[in-house]
């Protein structure tokens, strides 16, 4: 026997040397992870402000030699205060701009947006802070920059870019100064930064290493922009770039690399760096992070490890002193396997039963039932196994305890359907908690290299008003289910007119599954057209008029069939008949304008779906170059890995890629950069308002730029009237659809659409 014990204590040494090994390697592995993720959010923001400093200034200088021009058209403007201003209103209605100036080649002000009598103002050559920078943009024929400063006349930090306007013999007639309101812009893009407060950014001049833009700059720390970086720090970023890198200091330059390193500054303090230098504007774009910051952040976690440790320790200490107690503990366990989910380790139907049934017949205080389920998950089974969906539905587990509270039930019901018990009863608190649950399990899931992204849908009963057993409640919970689904990632109480349209959805959706075979089902297609109004091609819609129902709207049926799968099959019905209807329409106008069909998310992720895309292509003999194919960013939060060569497989064949709805859902400019985009389409929500709504405008303006920049085409949809076709070409739009030009049409409609106006 106490060979037995020895024998027993020894295992118990070696598993704790080996869970203290297991500790350190843990630990170690963390505090990496922790620095690699701080490196890389920093190398994220250098990227950010990078493209936004780029973005800004070229901007500008586009809009100061535009203004040139026009100035220069009239000599006389020049001399003209409201002239000059009129040729500078794009400029000066930009938020971005503090200020305008024109001054003469000796600095005299000739114009100043902010005062009225410019002469009151001081040449630009007597002014420390711009004397240099002026010299240096008479004799520059590219825009210059100023050190940035505080303009008492502007009342603002300005950074000054500078364009001198000269005569056909080159000489030069006048200075322009753009004050743009530097600390603001930044400040605004940086608010947007997780964990900003533990950053300093700051935007270098090469050729002087003047700051500027500085995030601990302020009307108190004025001093900041008028003492130079030191040239030690640039020395140190060749010397690292050089020893972590392989990059010398011209091709770091000229490839405009990231590059990040632990820096030390004179007073000792050390800095985890990333910084990119920009070669068209010769700026460095660095951000700092104080070195002790990461190591308190790993301090916490490796607290809580530690605290993990030492609890595991004691327990395993403990479960060797209770060797005796075995026999109870198995028999315990029998019980919990009888009443807890195996995977998830929630307790299941059985224990949902009993402790709601001993609650109703103890007539507790009312509480609520909630039904939550999960949106697009079978797609995860369907497209990568059972196992992947398994891990989702352990971390769903987790996530749900995390966010419920002791005397809260949370059970797993069946497959992706999961049913909470609280002791809530108030309207707005019960809706604060689902709408907590809701936002913990719509975050990513990472399972291996992949990440998926699903939502959830909550039905929320209450006891005894909704019902006095389970079952009821029950019904009525995904009664209010069936709401949420309708919009997804949404919760709903149950009401008794839920009832009606739960009953009206089911009588649309037996309907729905004879509606193609029945002939019900029809497509019309509205026209594109380009600036000058030319036919650039049409989208098809698909449309359904029931015998009983009459027409039903297309956003009554199509959600509903997405939700119970029928729109793989109606995917098929529209792509087929829009190519069969359209060819001999092309045939017969002599020319393949475009067509273009929504897919579906259910289409893309059906194993078919690019066979079925080359069959339908064949038999109807339609032009690969005249097809596109609109998808909405929502796909993307399906599965982006499995989607994209799917793309790039579909474009390699000349078929075109639209993103419909741009700027409703989920795309970052990381995300449109990885995507074989040739087309963006502006979503009818933001034309609506665009002749009266400034945000919108600025909204669609921002959306028609990023296209641009990426090279996409932008087609305006829901354009019903001219102003706002004026305003979209102001703007830059390249494509409309609209009312304005044309309702959807049939397709002999069509025809003679084509034949009378094109």
């Amino acid at each position: 026997m106490a060979l037995l014990k020895k024998n027993v204590w020894l295992i118990f040494y070696i598993l704790g040397v080996c869970a203290t090994l297991l500790f350190a390697s843990i630990s170690y592995l963390k505090y990496k992870n922790i620095s690699f993720h701080y490196q890389n959010a920093q190398e994220n923001i250098v990227e950010i402000v990078s493209n936004a400093t780029y973005s800004l200034f070229d901007t500008h200088e586009r809009l100061m030699d535009i203004i040139g021009v026009s100035i220069l058209q009239n000599e006389h403007h020049l001399y003209e205060s409201h002239k000059i201003e009129h040729h500078a209103r794009p400029l000066l209605d930009n938020p971005t701009l503090g200020a305008f100036g024109v001054t003469k080649p000796n600095g005299e002000f000739i114009y100043a947006s902010t005062d009225p009598n410019p002469k009151n103002l001081q040449s630009l050559l007597s002014i420390p802070e711009s004397r240099d920078s002026f010299l240096e943009t008479l004799t520059n024929p590219k825009m210059t920059f100023g050190r940035t400063y505080f303009s008492p006349s502007a009342n603002l930090w300005g950074m000054p870019l500078r364009k001198t306007l000269r005569d056909p013999q080159g000489n030069p007639v006048a200075v322009m100064t753009a004050l743009l309101r530097s600390n603001i812009i930044y400040d605004n893009i940086i608010s947007t930064v997780k964990n900003k407060e533990n950053l300093i950014i700051f935007v270098v001049r090469d050729r002087d290493l003047y700051f500027q833009y500085h995030s601990q700059a302020n009307h108190v720390n004025k001093v900041i922009y008028d003492t130079p970086l030191s040239s030690a720090f640039i020395d140190t970023v060749y010397e690292n770039a050089s020893k972590h890198y392989h990059l010398s200091s011209s091709t770091l330059r000229e490839n405009e690399r990231i590059v990040s390193f632990i820096y030390e500054d004179s007073k000792g303090e050390k800095y985890l760096t990333s910084l990119k230098f920009n070669n068209t504007y010769q700026l460095w774009v660095v951000s700092h992070t104080q070195l002790k910051t990461v190591m308190n952040d790993f301090l916490q976690t490796f607290i809580v490890y530690f605290v993990f440790y030492l609890g595991f320790g004691t327990l395993f200490f403990f479960l060797f002193k209770m060797i005796a107690t075995a026999e109870e503990k198995r028999r315990k366990d029998l019980v919990y396997q009888a009443t807890h989910d195996p995977l998830t380790a929630l307790p299941n139907r059985n224990y949902l039963q009993q402790r709601v049934t001993s609650k109703i017949d103890a007539k507790e205080a009312t509480f609520s039932l909630l039904y939550i389920d999960m949106d697009h998950f079978k797609n995860i089974n369907d497209s990568f196994g059972h196992q992947f969906g398994d891990y989702v539905l352990i971390e769903i587990a987790h996530r749900l305890n995390a966010v419920c509270s002791k005397d809260t039930i949370v059970t797993r019901y069946g497959g992706d359907e999961f049913i909470i018990v609280a002791p809530l009863a108030e309207h707005d608190v019960l809706m604060h908690f689902a709408a907590s649950l809701i936002e913990a399990l719509s975050k990513p899931y990472h399972v291996h290299d992949l990440v998926f992204s699903v939502g959830a849908s909550v039905g929320i009963a209450l006891c005894p008003y909704h019902g006095r057993d389970l079952d009821t409640l029950l019904r009525s919970a995904d009664i209010a289910l069936y709401e949420s689904k309708k919009i997804k990632n949404t919760a709903h109480i149950f009401a008794d007119t839920m009832q009606e349209g739960f009953l009206k959805n089911i009588q649309i959706e037996q309907a729905l599954r004879s509606a193609i075979s029945n002939g019900e089902l029809f497509l019309v297609y509205q026209p594109q057209v380009d600036k000058e109004g030319t036919l650039y091609g049409i989208e098809a819609l698909a449309r359904w008029k029931n015998p009983t129902l009459g027409m039903v709207p297309p956003d009554c049926f199509i959600p509903l069939a997405e939700t119970v799968g029928l729109m793989p099959q109606l995917g098929k019905f529209i792509l087929e008949t829009a190519c069969f209807e359209i060819k001999p329409l092309q045939e017969c106008c002599c020319y393949d304008f475009k067509l273009s069909i929504n897919i579906s998310v259910r289409q893309f992720m059906e194993p078919s779906f690019y066979a079925h895309l080359l069959t339908t292509i064949e038999a109807s003999k339609m032009s690969n170059l005249a097809l596109t194919l609109e998808i909405t960013e929502n796909l993307f939060i399906e599965d982006i890995h499995y989607l994209i060569p799917l793309l790039q497989q579909i474009r390699a064949l000349g078929i075109e890629i639209s993103m419909d709805d741009f700027g409703t859902g989920y795309s970052s400019l990381s995300m449109l950069k990885k995507l074989p985009i040739d087309e963006l389409k502006i979503d009818k929500s933001f034309i609506d308002g665009i002749q009266n709504d400034e945000m919108a405008q600025k909204m669609v303006q921002n959306i028609i730029t990023i296209g641009k920049n990426f090279g996409m085409r932008i087609l305006a949809e829901g354009v019903e009237t001219q102003e706002q076709k004026a305003l979209l070409l102001a703007f830059g739009c390249d494509y409309f659809q609209g009312y304005y030009f044309s309702k959807p049409l049939a397709q002999k409609e069509l025809e003679q659409f084509l034949r009378t106006c094109f």
